[in-house]
């Protein structure tokens, strides 16, 4: 395929190197009869052949010149994307060509194909998330799930066990379900599918519900919160912006120890707000602080390692989509301060 391929780029190129002698030593040999005619070039009568040798030698060498040239302008960055293309398939996507190219055509070209290959390893880098997800964290809920179920079918148990088994077995059920829908959250946002629309609303008032419904589960730990909320209207995708108050309100609190606190402040600006959520729990690594976003990635004996790993995957693109900023400030056993930063969007208004 590759031979056949690149011989029909020589052919065509051959075929343009024909044409263009063929042009010239016509134009040159009706040029040379003119001249001859009005008797402004010796006669050449004595060499009859040579009439018709010096044009088409002269045009034969500017053929191959010229579609030389032309050979190299369109037929390398050719031969360069092909070769790209063949390590694609290879599934080697560390591939990337030089967009700094003369012709614009050709950069653009190339600009495209980078992207792609960007897109394919994110896709790559997906599946092999998801297979590895897979084999581990639905392995520990269906085993669960499986072994529930057949303790059910002993006919000794207590209506104490049954009810024990029955509520492990719907816990079990409920972790399978969160885990897909995550993945499927965090593919739509990865392939831009879930729409980002925005309009205008109180952020204020999104933080202070988000925390109203997250009431029973402080109130177990007898947590404090503090609340200091500016008064902060925002325009931005409400629905995905909860998402992330109620997945980072929930972290706090789950990983916060009896008694503890919680700090939620709301500071507005002209240019941008700023979301800061910070508690007095268990903490995370100092050096972990780089790779929590990483789908999947769980860090052994801290606070997300509970999770799926995909909760701040999904918070992290959500922000991201907004053209904001999340960082985190943590140290294992110190407690973790979450600082969110969105820009104000012009409110569009319709016409």
């Amino acid at each position: 395929m590759k031979k056949w391929l690149e011989s029909r780029l020589w052919i065509y190129f051959s075929f343009i190197t024909l044409i263009l002698t063929i042009v010239f030593a016509v134009a040159l040999i009706v040029i040379i009869l003119l001249l001859e005619e009005f008797a402004l070039l010796p006669s050449l009568e004595g060499s009859p052949k040579l009439s018709w040798v010096i044009p088409i030698i002269f045009s034969s060498l500017m053929g191959l010149v010229i579609s030389g040239i032309v050979m190299i302008q369109i037929l390398n960055p050719i031969i360069k994307l092909k070769k790209a293309m063949t390590k694609v398939i290879e599934s080697d996507f560390s591939v990337q060509l030089d967009e700094d190219e003369r012709i614009a055509e050709v950069s653009e070209l190339y600009h495209s194909f980078n992207l792609m290959v960007n897109e394919l390893s994110s896709i790559q880098r997906l599946q092999s998330d998801f297979t590895s997800v897979i084999s581990h964290e639905f392995k520990t809920p269906l085993s669960s799930i499986q072994g529930y179920a057949q303790l059910l079918q002993s006919p000794d148990l207590t209506a104490s066990e049954r009810e024990t088994y029955q509520h492990r077995i719907i816990v079990a059920t409920k972790q399978l379900s969160g885990l897909s829908d995550n993945i499927l959250k965090l593919s739509k946002l990865d392939n831009q599918s879930i729409s980002i629309e925005r309009k205008s609303y109180r952020l204020d008032e999104q933080i202070r519900e988000s925390i109203l419904s997250l009431h029973n589960q402080w109130m177990e730990k007898n947590l404090t919160m503090t609340i200091d909320l500016d008064s902060t209207v925002l325009y931005a995708n409400e629905d995905l912006l909860n998402q992330v108050w109620m997945n980072l309100l929930d972290n706090a609190i789950k990983y916060s120890e009896q008694e503890g606190q919680i700090i939620v402040h709301l500071k507005d600006s002209k240019d941008s707000v700023e979301v800061i959520i910070e508690d007095t729990g268990i903490g995370i690594p100092s050096e972990k602080l780089n790779i929590i976003f990483e789908r999947f990635f769980q860090v052994d004996g801290s606070r997300f390692s509970s999770g799926n790993g995909l909760g701040l995957a999904i918070v992290k693109r959500i922000i991201d989509n907004h053209e904001g900023t999340i960082e985190y400030q943590s140290e294992l056993g110190d407690g973790t301060k979450v600082i969110i930063t969105l820009p104000h969007k012009k409110i569009e208004h319709s016409k």
